[in-house]
């Protein structure tokens, strides 16, 4: 009959409406062996923590993810878990460390969230671009393309457009050093061939340069080529 009643005071030794006089890491709710802590409503299990730390918000995280729980990392959350936001600039973050980088914000006052906005990089699509050896000085990688409506690139300096080519003392190639160019080549002076591009891609913003620079190269051309005619054109007259 002791035996009943000690079981039955340690039972209720945590109250429905609060306690007082506890200890941190004396008093704590969960488990002292190596079993997950499991939580229920109406009868069925809502949510679990596993021993490893990994936090399941579905139940039964075992058998629905297989592979993932439990895994070797510290923190996760799995199933439809939702967030309130509030009206602050801080409304949640997701940190690598609180003491070190924010890796997810979302601001609520100015309506934006930033992604890596510490440092890092920010990766779409893929699972190997991180390895990528030609991504340095990228912080957006994203595989298999992007939509959108607008893109602007921002000109650092005023020597960094094409412009220049109209400068008198600029040095316009005659067009038979473009034909011999070509005809050595396979391509345009300056432009990378076919066998560069696959390899190394293509710099947007200094392809639009280099673009307009042949454009307004071509247009020098034609602006002397039409004084050429011009002035044949007079002499025939006389």
């Amino acid at each position: 009959m002791g035996i009943l009643c000690g079981l039955t005071i340690n039972a209720q030794s945590w109250s429905l409406t609060g306690n007082t006089g506890t200890t941190a890491g004396t008093n704590f709710i969960g488990t002292t062996d190596n079993k997950d802590l499991v939580f229920k409503t109406n009868g069925t299990e809502k949510m679990q923590i596993s021993v490893n730390g990994d936090i399941d918000f579905t139940g039964s995280a075992s058998s629905n993810y297989p592979y993932l729980f439990p895994y070797p990392s510290k923190y996760k959350f799995y199933g439809p878990t939702t967030f309130s936001l509030y009206e602050n600039q801080n409304d949640f973050v997701i940190y690598s460390n609180p003491a070190d980088a924010t890796m997810f914000r979302v601001d609520g006052e100015n309506m934006n969230i930033y992604l890596q906005e510490d440092y890092g990089k920010v990766i779409i699509g893929s699972k190997t671009l991180g390895n990528c050896t030609s991504c340095t000085g990228y912080n957006l990688l994203v595989k298999g393309g992007i939509k959108t409506e607008k893109i602007k690139v921002e000109i650092a300096a005023e020597n960094g457009w094409a412009d220049y080519v109209f400068n008198k003392d600029y040095k316009l190639m005659s067009l038979k050093d473009v034909e011999s160019y070509i005809n050595t080549n396979g391509h345009l002076p300056e432009v990378p061939s076919t066998e560069e591009a696959i390899k190394n891609g293509i710099e947007l913003k200094a392809m639009n340069i280099l673009l307009l620079k042949k454009v307004e190269e071509l247009t020098l051309h034609l602006i002397g080529q039409n004084k050429r005619i011009e002035e044949l054109e007079a002499k025939q007259k006389k």
